[in-house]
């Protein structure tokens, strides 16, 4: 594929750019992720994550008719990632002793954030949430040469420290 090195998200062409690397993304995964940088810079995923996360708060808060809602989901929608991302790369490094840097997990959360394009829809999207989780698991097997399994291992830890840091929350 000719492409393959323009997959990544390009700020500068911003549109055909955001369309391409979606498309990628969702439909091809195995192919972008094997393709994708392991470093570089933050500011094209993080800018591609920004507007996956921005075009499905705004649309889900239409949905539910309260603009509150959008102002309640767009900050944890950017945050978490990187929370997710330190998480995943302490989990692949210190238990599967995988080479590699923040930044590929970083850029693997980013780039699965395309789901959020398609989230929002009714009766599918825990489907596409599910598909998310696919998306990193194949990312990270990428992103540090780790087998899949190993991958969808630390992303379920990962789940796991979630829930107990809520439920420890909730506690409070």
């Amino acid at each position: 594929m000719d492409e393959t090195p323009s997959m990544e998200f390009n700020p500068r062409n911003f549109f055909k750019s955001f369309y391409h690397t979606s498309k990628a993304v969702l439909l091809s995964p195995k192919v972008f992720f094997a393709a994708m940088k392991k470093g570089g810079d933050f500011r094209g995923p993080f800018l591609y994550m920004a507007a996956c996360v921005l075009f499905h708060v705004v649309i889900f808060g239409l949905l539910q008719k309260d603009p509150e809602i959008m102002l309640k989901t767009f900050f944890p929608g950017i945050l978490f990632p990187f929370i997710t991302a330190g998480i995943l790369f302490g989990i692949v490094k210190r238990v599967f002793r995988a080479e590699g840097s923040y930044e590929s997990a970083f850029r693997v959360n980013a780039y699965a954030s395309a789901v959020n394009l398609v989230a929002w829809l009714p009766l599918v999207g825990l489907f596409f949430e599910l598909y998310r989780v696919y998306l990193i698991v194949i990312g990270l097997s990428g992103a540090f040469s780790i087998r899949p399994s190993r991958s969808l291992l630390a992303v379920l830890i990962t789940m796991a420290v979630y829930i107990m840091v809520s439920a420890a929350l909730g506690y409070l």
